[in-house]
């Protein structure tokens, strides 16, 4: 607007059709100004912010398309596609794998991680999350983690300095039993275990623990009169241990483990067995020291040691096993390649332990329920009976080549008289597992809810029974049988030719012969079984050992035969009562 043009001026005003037009315009930006005051006032649709998209993408502050693999801003620019979960760390970065930090020898301090067990229980964790039990463990120089642990970190508290590593046994009679525990009896110990604790490694801590020594001893011993005094010797020591608040809980645990052993060669498989072993010493001192089959090393030997020995006691016994199978973390997610020609035999091992104790319990359940069972029931038994004979099909099935006979002859190809096969086995694990195979097969047979009075039925339970009672008499592995024995009998029980009772009579008969076990007690509960009468060797065949196969299969652990010797009364008992770990375990053979 020019200077001294008013409003009013003829200027401004020169047509009225000028005015209107500049009016409208005005209106307009007016209006134009309103709309675009309300349009600021409505809220404004934010981008959608990526959150599941990479690391590298974030660290550029670029938008990341979230294509699997590697997304198109790293393909373009020929970056590393870094994906995980951000925890909010300062460097989340890693090239090289994690690296394994020793603690000092010194050090007792553990640590446990719930987080990845945790995380993995919810809806889609399980994949994103696997447990850390299917990961392969940690490489440590060459080795695994925990194929070191015990090399790396001391088991018992009392273990000495470098300075001691020379030591070893000097006493003749020392020398003699370690022999004989580590020969004959450690093997058959560390049957599920892969780190081969009772054979490798804890003799080498009996140079420097006395109690421990003296479990291995009385297991050495045997049933003899020596064996009674050490075995004596070791409850006492064990019995001092205990009453000590400073005590060392692994060291007990391992020590009082071994003892349950030789309670069962010192005095036979059925006076160990009279008594639930939940109430004994070793199952308590292994909850002491928080092992289970979880554990590495000797806490995971020692577990599973327990687990074995409670099995064969509830097998003979007729009740439920204490230590609830499905807590041993059993994977039977059976592998869908092709079964290997070998490898795994320790996890194979355990998973026919683990079926043989559900079967037991079930097989247990049946024989004491007391009415009959309803349609209802008979169904969903019979649904549980089908899984569990699912199972051993597919682990006879996919058992690596190994664990199975690699040799077998009948009866008539043998050379010398036998009603029972003769099974050629490689190995110990694998005549464990196979042991476990067929008495799992004979429960099942026995626990169908629906039974069947047919031919093939009962020729499959006399096959199975013959397949164990063949075993064990082929066995040529030297050592003590600390598991045959009760297999043996379970399976025997089934024998309905006299030919084959006598049989399995005489093996036990040479069972004795050669190691001293006391199985006179098996006998005669065998013979009850079959509706004999009371069994006596001098009414049997002739000698075992000459009946049998010929060849030596092992040598006497005793100077003497295996006799009920009698206790030393200086070792008194009276402490060891009094202590709730004791009662009632190191006091059955008062009875006897």
């Amino acid at each position: 607007m020019e200077p001294g043009i008013g409003t009013d001026s003829p200027a401004f005003l020169a047509s009225d059709s000028d005015g209107a037009n500049l009016n409208n315009a005005l209106l307009v930006a007016r209006m134009s100004a309103s709309d675009a005051d309300r349009e600021s006032d409505a809220p404004v649709k934010k981008q959608r912010r990526v959150r599941t998209g990479c690391f590298t993408c974030r660290d550029r502050h670029l938008k990341c398309d979230e294509a699997l693999g590697q997304c198109q801003n790293c393909r373009k620019s020929g970056r590393i596609c870094r994906r995980g979960v951000r925890l909010n760390f300062v460097d989340t970065q890693v090239v090289a794998p994690p690296t394994y930090l020793q603690p000092p020898a010194t050090s007792r301090v553990t640590f446990r991680d719930d987080s990845r067990t945790i995380a993995s229980e919810y809806v889609g964790g399980f994949e994103r999350y696997p447990s850390p039990e299917q990961e392969p463990p940690m490489e440590i120089s060459g080795q695994t983690a925990g194929a070191s642990e015990s090399a790396a970190i001391p088991l018992f508290k009392s273990s000495r300095p470098a300075a001691d590593r020379h030591l070893s046994f000097k006493d003749p009679t020392e020398v003699s039993l370690m022999q004989v525990f580590v020969e004959k009896i450690a093997p058959w110990m560390d049957v599920l275990d892969d780190m081969k604790h009772f054979t490798r490694i804890l003799p080498l801590h009996a140079l420097e623990e006395p109690m421990l020594y003296a479990g291995f001893a009385a297991c050495a011993g045997s049933a003899s009169d020596e064996g009674i005094r050490l075995y004596n010797i070791a409850v006492q020591m064990l019995s001092e241990s205990l009453s000590d608040p400073l005590r060392d809980s692994n060291l007990c645990a391992a020590t009082a483990m071994v003892i349950e052993v030789a309670e069962t060669l010192v005095f036979g498989p059925v006076n160990s067995a009279q008594r639930p072993r939940v109430e004994k010493t070793a199952r308590p001192m292994i909850r002491e020291s928080q092992w289970s089959t979880h554990s590495q090393g000797l806490g995971k030997a020692c577990s599973w040691t327990s687990i074995v020995m409670e099995l064969l006691d509830c097998l003979i016994s007729h009740r439920n096993l204490a230590w609830d199978p499905d807590t041993w973390s059993i994977d039977m997610n059976f592998p869908q390649a092709q079964p290997s020609i070998t490898g795994n035999e320790e996890t194979w091992a355990q998973r026919i332990v683990y079926i043989c104790a559900k079967v037991t319990d079930f097989w247990t359940a049946s024989l004491h329920s007391g009415q009959k069972p309803s349609v209802n029931e008979v169904s969903q038994r019979l649904q549980q009976w089908s899984i569990y004979n699912g199972w051993c099909e597919r682990w006879k099935t996919l058992v690596p080549r190994s664990m199975l006979p690699l040799g077998e002859l009948q009866s008539w190809q043998a050379g010398y008289h036998t009603v029972f096969p003769q099974i050629w086995l490689l190995g110990r694990c694998a005549t464990f597992a196979q042991l476990f195979y067929h008495i799992t097969r004979i429960l099942l047979i026995k626990a169908d809810p629906v039974p069947s009075e047919h031919t093939p039925e009962q020729q499959a339970l006399q096959y199975h029974a013959h397949q164990v009672c063949g075993i064990v008499s082929s066995e040529k592995n030297p050592g003590i049988p600390i598991f045959s024995t009760q297999l043996l009998s379970v399976a025997a029980e089934c024998l309905v030719d006299r030919d084959a009772q006598e049989e399995a009579l005489q093996i036990l008969d040479k069972v004795t012969h050669d190691t001293g076990l006391k199985t006179q007690q098996t006998k005669d509960k065998l013979a009850e079984a079959w509706g004999w009468a009371p069994y006596h060797p001098h009414q049997s065949a002739p000698d075992a050992s000459m009946t049998l196969n010929p060849t030596d299969t092992g040598h006497s652990f005793t100077s003497a035969e295996a006799q009920h010797g009698t206790t030393d009364p200086s070792l008194g008992f009276g402490d060891a009562m009094a202590n709730p770990y004791l009662d009632p375990h190191f006091t059955s053979f008062h009875e006897l």
